[in-house]
């Protein structure tokens, strides 16, 4: 990157905190309840399609959709009781150590809740190298939210990056002008992030440090 990086704005799930066997375990319970076909390939789909695309893919009514976004959330809330069991992805620390000392701000931005975050934070010790958290409730805004960041914080868009690992936030980026340094360990995974032509894809945290 040419421009001298001021901040960087980092995904909860799937970035820095490995939910993603939990994730996928309550998407199939979800699935099941509301009897969407090809069980089987949901998470195959969660993985490689954006939200609309997986609403088409299983032909999942609008109207079935709020009900749904409750269910996620509900799912959201029981998360912190498993929170002890969740492990920060290896490398990550030493990663917002490495930050810190260039003087680069670094913040959350994500679709789960506070409540989770904080804790999770607390818990490992991670807390002390984050600015600020921002929880966003809009799964399909995201956009929006990272505007008002860059707007809260001051931050022009080429001073600031988005380190993520689904579709959506390469979407989201790319609708607000921001670049996203794409995780190969997250959701969508390096084939998939690819595809959607995300700006930079990196294999392991500290590479993170190379890009910026």
């Amino acid at each position: 990157m040419r421009k001298k990086i001021k901040a960087i704005i980092f995904d909860f799930d799937g970035t820095i905190a490995d939910t993603l066997p939990y994730t996928f375990e309550k998407i199939i319970e979800i699935a099941r309840k509301y009897k969407i076909k090809e069980e089987n390939k949901i998470i195959e789909k969660l993985r490689s399609m954006t939200p609309n695309e997986l609403l088409r893919s299983f032909n999942i009514s609008w109207l079935k959709y709020p009900f749904i976004i409750w269910d996620i959330k509900k799912a959201q809330k029981l998360l912190f009781y498993h929170l002890d069991k969740i492990k920060v992805f290896s490398g990550i620390k030493k990663v917002l150590q490495l930050l810190n000392k260039k003087n680069i701000k670094v913040f959350i931005y994500s679709s789960n809740l506070k409540k989770n975050i904080d804790y999770f934070l607390e818990k490992n010790d991670l807390k002390k190298y984050f600015e600020k958290v921002y929880v966003g409730n809009n799964l399909l805004g995201k956009y929006k939210d990272l505007k008002n960041i860059l707007k809260k914080e001051r931050l022009k868009k080429n001073e600031v990056v988005y380190v993520a690992d689904e579709i959506r936030d390469v979407l989201a980026c790319k609708k607000v002008g921001i670049k996203m340094i794409g995780v190969g360990w997250g959701l969508a995974g390096e084939k998939n992030l690819k595809k959607y032509k995300v700006d930079f894809i990196i294999k392991k945290p500290l590479e993170i440090i190379k890009v910026v």
